[in-house]
């Protein structure tokens, strides 16, 4: 886990637990335990969890430290049952559910795919907008569907792939599409050159996040998870004067995605 989600984790989620259990915050080999039962049992109920936390079985992943837990799924896990151990609703929800953290990290790369794209395009946030509403609501207006509707939810006619993989298999193709291109938005086109920036140089620029390996080395964190709330506020659609509708999109566009597994 990051250092990061280690520190929410001691400040924040397992003092919250402790407080509604009635536990030292400051009992490491407890905190250890619970945590280690977080990550091995599949969907809890409070009692559930109680119950094995409190027996003498042994959970079927000890843990040393908490740097045993990844900073994916394992942190997912942990923060939701720590957050039901401390009777917040909405972590309890969470609960069992993995695909609400995997959604959270699709939508961190929808982020930075926008930030890529408004090198290019002058309205970003309105130009995937259009294109989630006709994908995946074949350009309705009346009850258009954003990407507050989207999941990470596996579809059936697409094994390993959820409507948030496949937007995120769009944008990427859209974004390295517009990359080759070399065509800058008004306010980017002092960026123009003869040969278009690479992957690495584009995201850099966009200041968004790149794992290729160069970058990779610079880092001691592999992979990014923030802890704070998420930021809806990043998907808010530019309305000039009242669409979403992009004059670069036409009547509406279809983009058929493959499904690389």
């Amino acid at each position: 886990m990051t250092p990061k989600q280690r520190i929410a984790l001691q400040a924040d989620w397992w003092p919250a637990a402790c407080r509604a259990q009635g536990w030292k915050v400051s009992d490491r080999d407890l905190r250890l335990l619970v945590c280690a039962w977080a990550v091995s049992l599949k969907n809890p109920s409070q009692i559930e969890l109680l119950e094995a936390i409190h027996s003498d079985r042994q959970p079927a992943r000890w843990l040393a430290s908490t740097n045993d837990l990844d900073n994916r799924e394992d942190v997912d896990r942990v923060k939701s049952c720590l957050g039901m151990l401390a009777d917040n609703l909405k972590q309890t929800s969470e609960v069992g559910r993995p695909e609400i953290g995997r959604a959270r990290r699709l939508r961190d790369v929808v982020r930075d795919q926008i930030k890529c794209l408004a090198l290019f395009h002058e309205r970003p946030r309105a130009y995937v907008a259009a294109i989630i509403n006709d994908k995946f609501n074949h350009g309705q207006g009346i009850h258009p569907v954003t990407i507050r509707d989207l999941t990470a939810e596996l579809v059936k006619k697409r094994p390993q792939s959820s409507q948030l993989d496949q937007l995120v298999m769009t944008l990427g193709r859209i974004v390295n599409q517009k990359r080759n291109e070399n065509i800058f938005a008004p306010a980017w086109k002092h960026l123009e050159q003869a040969e278009a920036l690479t992957i690495h140089e584009m995201k850099i620029v966009a200041g968004a996040w790149c794992d290729c390996a160069q970058c990779q080395g610079k880092r001691t964190i592999p992979f990014r998870q923030p802890v704070e709330p998420e930021n809806w506020a990043d998907f808010d659609c530019e309305l000039e004067p009242a669409s979403c509708a992009d004059s670069e999109l036409g009547a509406g566009i279809t983009v058929e995605v493959e499904c690389p597994f």
